[in-house]
């Protein structure tokens, strides 16, 4: 008798064969631990079903564990904790139901044409080439390597997987509130942290927190939030943005982070060079300085001030301005990359190859060489090109907005990453990458809209595995 495979009484019988099978493995492995585990196992079991049934509700709950998930770390290495979180493994079950839901409705493609496909595969080929070659002349512990490559994998697919779902305003408008309702979650409690004393930082980053990655998160929203309130929208929601960027500059100050500082400064500019309402930019970033300068917030003032008041003869100059201990260990630390990025200039040493700096570019140098430095700002401006693109051709005041806010963050991460590894930290790229998806997609969005809706959407702008690298 021949079977039909199609059948969907089949297709059931194999799930709930699978189900049983795992659960008899499954719980003789838990047996042995404590609860965490099968309390895991059970949440991520329920986590896929509602992806499987509903995609927009898994990507929403990965926007709100973004900001609000623990960190497991996994393992020591030198330089360098592997840390796991629970956005990770999130992410991993949405991809897998995603590859599952292809699996099953062929109507569905796995990947989607977009214009960083290109620049993207070209990274990550670079890195692996270079982590391979790294492991194999001893410069890359295997294991991670391995486990940092999958990381920077992880942020594209997360991208992929975004371009490959949006197809609709409202999607839009639901993945953006979401962020501004976690970025107001993130802020309220860092507000809360101010009366400490210590550097504010977003929740679940250990004992120290990390404040600069902190602010580079909060430079992006608020960016997306001064973007769409300069659409000039609606009255109701401009009253909502310009109450979010209030909101956020309180922490963003206080995590005295002067990347950060430094970075909105070139995100300010952007501002001012795409947007036709410069003078309402101008005005409010002067009264932003007035309102400050009244406060006077010390512990601000002192982090600003202690960067340039010593002066010894041991600390780092440019012309008569001394930078601070700090700083100065940062530069020498980048002094001494450059100097050993020239034993091994084309592949480097291989991702992890290298102790741990603040600075992605001098970072990358001695990692992954010239070749993989050229490919990294190869994607950056692939990044902003087609950013750009995109913003130049939008004429709705949402994707208008999104867009404008997209471009300036960039900009500002671009300059924040010139003192910390701003494009490798989950919690700055994985925003990121989410709403760079969004942006990508908006010109198709557009054109559907103008040409009313197509039949298997999905369908005509997915492309096989063999191709995703080839727009």
């Amino acid at each position: 008798m021949r079977i039909d495979w199609r059948d969907p009484r089949i297709f059931a019988l194999i799930i709930v064969s699978l189900i049983l099978v795992i659960s008899l493995f499954a719980g003789q492995i838990i047996s042995g631990y404590s609860y965490k585990i099968p309390l895991a196992l059970i949440l991520g079991a329920m986590i896929f079903l509602t992806i499987l049934v509903n995609t927009d509700a898994g990507l929403a709950i990965l926007i709100f564990s973004m900001l609000l998930s623990p960190e497991i770390v996994a393992g020591q290495v030198p330089g360098r904790d592997i840390v796991i979180r629970f956005d990770d493994l999130l992410l991993a079950v949405i991809i897998f139901t995603w590859v599952a839901k292809t699996a099953i409705n062929k109507g569905l493609a796995l990947f989607v044409k977009t214009p960083l496909n290109k620049a993207i595969g070209f990274y990550i080929l670079i890195c692996v080439i270079a982590t391979l070659r790294g492991a194999y002349l001893g410069y890359v512990g295997p294991a991670k390597g391995f486990f940092y490559i999958v990381r920077y994998i992880e942020y594209f697919l997360l991208y992929m997987l975004v371009a490959n779902h949006i197809h609709s305003r409202k999607q839009i408008k639901f993945f953006i509130t979401a962020f501004f309702i976690t970025c107001t979650i993130v802020c309220t409690y860092g507000i809360l942290q101010i009366p400490s004393g210590l550097r504010v930082s977003a929740p679940f980053e250990g004992e120290e927190g990390e404040p600069n990655t902190f602010g580079g998160y909060l430079l992006i929203i608020l960016c997306i939030a001064v973007g769409i309130l300069l659409q000039n929208i609606s009255r109701r929601l401009n009253i909502t943005l310009l109450g979010l960027c209030v909101l956020i500059s309180f922490p963003f100050l206080f995590t005295l982070s002067r990347a950060s500082y430094f970075a909105i400064i070139f995100s300010f500019l952007t501002f001012i060079i795409l947007s036709k309402r410069r003078v309402v930019l101008i005005s409010g970033a002067a009264a932003i300085i007035i309102i400050v300068a009244l406060l006077r917030p010390e512990a601000v003032f002192s982090r600003v001030k202690y960067t340039f008041q010593q002066k010894e003869t041991h600390l780092k100059r440019i012309g008569n301005i001394y930078f601070d201990p700090s700083s100065s260990a940062r530069i020498r630390q980048w002094d001494y990359a450059f100097q050993e990025w020239k034993k091994d200039p084309f592949l480097g040493r291989g991702v992890t190859g290298y102790p741990f700096i603040d600075g992605q570019y001098f970072q990358i140098l001695p990692e992954v060489g010239l070749m993989g430095f050229l490919a990294f700002l190869w994607l950056l401006w692939a990044v902003f090109r087609n950013s750009l693109s995109i913003h130049n051709k939008m004429d709705d005041k949402l994707y208008k907005g999104l867009s404008l806010g997209f471009i300036t963050a960039f900009v500002g991460l671009v300059f924040h990453a010139l003192t910390a590894n701003t494009f490798i930290i989950v919690r700055i790229m994985e925003p990121f990458w989410f709403i760079a998806g969004i942006i990508m997609m908006l010109p198709e969005l557009k054109e559907e809209k103008e040409t009313g809706p197509v039949n298997s959407e999905l369908t005509q702008r997915g492309i096989n595995s063999t191709e995703m690298f080839s727009s």
